[in-house]
């Protein structure tokens, strides 16, 4: 019994040591440039004609103000923008938000690559 209930305290901390691994990576932002690598964050970020790279799994993402260029990779990210000249996005299950695009015909360049991948004005 008393081996029954280490093994269960254990696998009870292993598991909540993975959930708070789950919901943690790296961002930063420069004067043009945003980065976002990992797993899980919702964050909200202002650009004024920079760059955005968002990579991993099931982060959400807001992006304030005009971004020249957004690479998205990955699978189940979700990125709002406001306004936006160019997406390339890799992966799965990936979806992409703007709400204007400076481009003449109102709609930014798009390069996507992998399934489920969707590019839609808001």
């Amino acid at each position: 019994m008393k081996i029954l209930k280490k093994t269960a305290a254990l696998g009870i901390l292993l598991f909540g040591i993975h959930l708070a691994s789950a919901q943690t990576g790296t961002n930063s932002q420069s004067a043009s440039t945003i980065t976002v690598d990992g797993v899980g964050q919702t964050k909200t970020y202002s650009s004024d004609g920079g760059t955005a790279v968002i990579s991993g799994v099931k982060n959400v993402i807001t992006i304030t103000g005009y971004v020249v260029r957004l690479e998205v990779s990955g699978s189940g990210n979700t990125v709002y923008t406001d306004k936006i000249s160019r997406i390339s996005v890799e992966g799965t299950d990936n979806k992409i938000f703007y709400s204007t695009s400076p481009n003449k015909n109102g709609k930014p360049a798009v390069s996507s690559t992998g399934v489920g991948n969707s590019i839609r004005k808001k």
